[in-house]
């Protein structure tokens, strides 16, 4: 079996090798063949290489004649291409004299702005390649031409439009709460097609350093914001006469909210609202100032030259114009001015008009000083609307002069400065006026002086002007030391009430002062004691009746006890007036009532209860008399001490009178009994009363 296996493995040994011989065979076989493609690939490699070196001996010298042929093409077009280039210089103030010399306008500027390009160009050529050229001569005049009449046509075309703003208009803008792109757009200051225009030749002017239009630009419209504002401040003033008033006059028919200008019948409703807006933000800067100046103001100080109401007016209209139509400049200029010019330029418009605006506030705070030293406070009142309006407009001008320089938005804030200056002034001077106008004659009858009337209106007036006025009081130490009572974290709101309650104390201390010392010249009494009760009663119920008492119990929390203590007082020194009537009716010396009820009067004792009845008729008459020319002018408080006088003396009368009415002591008894209990209430009851 082994035996077997070996020999059948050894033929397949054998059939394999033969197997492999014949591959081998086969591969020699294979590789005989490849080595004789491979000679004969050879042998065609290099007659194909033989054959390219002969025909590149043949065509390189083709291929380098053609190079240089093209070459010497390309350079004698180039050559002619700049000679065209060259030659169309010397035909450029030929062919675009024409344009030049007409009107930017007449051509259309666009195409007036091409061939002052060219001239542009032409101009560089020459200086840069052939300064001696004739032709450089031409095309410099022709240029500088060019470009006076784009000067000319730019100065014209503003000046064209150079009207100031209809007042109509500008109301408009007053009548705006929020000022945006949006609502300033009703104002059409350069028409949208000149604009373009003029937004490109004012491009090109600054392309080629021709900045004196800017001088030029800001100076005219300067001119025209000016003329707008004037304008409107002659339009208001017209309207005012048309009303029938005269510019300047506080005595203008009807409240200033009815102030309505006549208007044509086109724009009328229109017209109508708008003038109401207007005289709605005075009547709101100024309310209620205007009858009480009449009745507050000094004797004397009639027809001299003060600060008038619709001077105010017009001034606050002009703070607010002013902002609108600088507002619709800035966008005109950011449309015409190249964007790193604008606020320059605009700052160059505005100089002037903002000057104008602080010497018109300069002018009517020297007119409230004026009026101040006459003694008419109540000038400062139109002073605190005007400062309450600036400071109000203060955060919109600071928007609007954001990147302008610090001269130009100092000019606002100097605004304020001049007219805080003026109402510190004045408010210190009311106090001084306060002590020096109790020496003023004192009113005959007792009643309220003039002086007290003046101040409680004028610091009742003041309430409205509490925020405005703070900054001004913090000023004073010893009103800010006030503020020390007040709790930790107070809003700027009661803070500014307590500065202003500190001031009027100070004004009512004052006040309280000069009273006591004028009224001592009063030789009698009882008047001294009803002038003061008088005054000191005013002082109370306007304080009750207003907000004043509010503020100044911020930092004098016993005020109203104050003052009622002091009423009581000299309610007490008036009934001592009775001292003199009451000897009469209660002294020690009387007659005993046993002798009475016995009927056994003596001549003294009959003496005696005529004397008694005669002297309190006497004394009665006379008191009556006094005391009718009395004033009480408050009802309450006259009421009140006629009540308190019948229950002082009535009680006392009435005991007298019952005890000797029947008493038979005068064969006359009407000469001594001449009045009853009822007709001595009625006697007391027309006390204060001088028609009585």
């Amino acid at each position: 079996m082994m035996i077997e296996q070996a020999v059948e493995k050894r033929m397949d040994v054998s059939r394999q090798l033969e197997k492999e011989m014949s591959q081998l065979g086969n591969l020699r076989e294979v590789l005989s063949r490849s080595s004789q493609v491979a000679t004969n690939v050879s042998s065609i490699l290099d007659s194909f290489e033989h054959r390219l070196a002969r025909l590149e001996t043949t065509i390189l010298p083709l291929y380098q004649q053609t190079g240089n042929l093209q070459r010497r093409q390309f350079n004698t077009e180039k050559t002619l291409q700049e000679l065209d280039y060259v030659i169309s210089f010397y035909n450029v103030a030929g062919q675009v004299e024409g344009v030049i010399k007409e009107r930017p306008s007449s051509n259309g500027v666009p195409q007036y702005l091409k061939a002052m390009d060219r001239l542009a160009e032409t101009c560089k050529y020459f200086e840069q390649n052939n300064p001696q050229s004739v032709e450089i001569e031409n095309v410099t005049s022709l240029f500088e031409i060019g470009t006076d009449a784009l000067s000319k046509e730019f100065r014209d075309e503003l000046k064209k439009y150079q009207k100031p703003v209809p007042p109509v208009v500008t109301l408009e803008l007053l009548d705006e709460e929020e000022l945006s792109e949006d609502t300033i757009s009703g104002v059409e200051l350069v028409p949208p097609g000149v604009r373009e225009d003029l937004r490109a030749i004012a491009t090109w002017l600054d392309k080629h350093h021709n900045t004196d239009r800017l001088t030029v630009y800001a100076k005219l419209r300067s001119d025209a914001l000016s003329q707008s504002l004037k304008a409107l401040r002659d339009y208001q003033r017209s309207s005012s006469i048309e009303r029938g008033g005269t510019p300047g006059s506080v005595n203008s028919p009807g409240p200033l909210r009815a102030r309505v200008a006549k208007m044509d019948s086109v724009a009328k409703s229109r017209t109508q609202k708008i003038s109401n807006r207007a005289n709605r933000m005075f009547q709101k800067a100024i309310t209620g100032h205007v009858s009480s100046r009449r009745q507050a103001t000094t004797p004397g100080t009639v027809g001299e030259e003060g600060l008038e109401d619709s001077d105010v007016e017009l001034y606050l209209n002009q703070v607010t114009a002013l902002h609108r139509l600088a507002f619709a400049e800035l966008l005109l200029s950011q449309q015409l001015v190249p964007e790193d010019r604008v606020t320059r330029t605009f700052e160059l418009i505005l100089r002037d008009p903002m000057d104008q605006l602080v010497a018109e506030g300069e002018g009517l705070a020297a007119q409230a000083r004026r009026s101040v030293s006459r003694g008419d406070h109540q000038a400062v009142l139109s002073v605190l609307a005007m400062l309450r309006h600036v400071t109000s407009m203060q955060p919109e001008y600071d928007r609007l002069l954001t990147n302008c320089q610090t001269s130009i938005r100092s000019k606002f804030a100097a605004i304020i400065n001049m007219l805080q200056d003026t109402c510190v002034k004045a408010l210190e001077g009311f106090v001084e006026s306060v002590k020096s106008d109790g020496e003023r004659a004192l009113p005959k009858d007792g009643t309220v002086h003039e002086v007290t009337s003046n101040a409680l209106i004028f610091t009742e007036q003041l309430l409205e002007y509490a925020a405005t006025l703070s900054p001004m009081l913090q000023r004073d130490p010893s009103l800010s030391a006030a503020l020390s009572n007040l709790s930790k974290g107070v809003d700027q709101s009661h803070m500014a009430k307590a500065l202003l309650g500190a001031y009027i104390k100070r004004v009512l201390v004052n006040l309280g002062l000069a009273l006591v010392s004028r009224s001592e010249a009063y030789n009698d009494s009882t008047l001294r004691a009803v002038f003061r009760l008088n005054n000191y009663n005013y002082i109370l119920k306007t304080l009750h009746s207003s907000e004043l008492l509010n503020l100044v119990s911020l930092v004098e929390p016993l005020c109203d006890k104050m003052y009622n203590d002091q009423i009581m007082e000299q309610k007490r020194l008036y009934s001592q007036s009775w001292s003199r009537v009451l000897h009469y009716l209660v002294n020690h010396e009387d007659v005993p009532q046993s002798v009475i009820q016995a009927g056994k009067l003596r001549d003294r004792d009959r003496q005696l209860i005529k004397d008694k009845f005669a002297g309190f008729n006497k004394e009665m008459e006379e008191m009556s008399k006094v005391q009718r020319s009395y004033s009480i002018p408050d009802r309450e408080l006259r009421e009140s001490l006629k009540r308190d006088n019948m229950e002082y003396i009535l009680p006392k009368y009435q005991a007298f009178y019952d005890k000797y009415v029947s008493v038979t002591f005068t064969k006359n008894t009407e000469k001594y009994i001449k009045y009853s209990p009822a007709d001595v209430s009625n006697m007391v009851d027309k006390f204060f009363d001088v028609a009585a």
